[in-house]
């Protein structure tokens, strides 16, 4: 029976950070779209230091915030900027992208 509520507990905790993750990457997607929507035809570094700057003032209040930031940055950003530049309407490109 213990081993059962211990299962269950961490089967729990797995699908909450699971739930928990996917959250704050549709919000870093959402944050992102609405940095990138302005600066479009800027260069990739420009956008990558302004997603950077919105990214940790949102986000330095949750663990790990400030590297969570430069991971989203590192891996998630080009694609967003793509999905934008060939006409993709910002309120679909995190849909899109699988990260809402």
């Amino acid at each position: 029976m213990k081993s059962f509520f211990l299962l269950a507990a961490v089967t729990l905790a797995v699908i909450f950070t699971s739930t928990e993750a996917s959250t704050i990457e549709c919000a870093m997607c959402e944050m992102s779209v609405k940095v990138v929507v302005p600066m479009l035809g800027e260069d990739t570094e420009s956008i990558k230091k302004a997603v950077d700057a919105e990214c940790k003032k949102e986000f330095h209040s949750i663990p790990f915030g400030t590297a969570e930031c430069k991971k989203f940055i590192d891996s998630k950003l080009d694609p967003i900027i793509h999905e934008l530049e060939n006409g993709t309407a910002p309120k679909d490109v995190c849909t899109k992208l699988s990260m809402c």
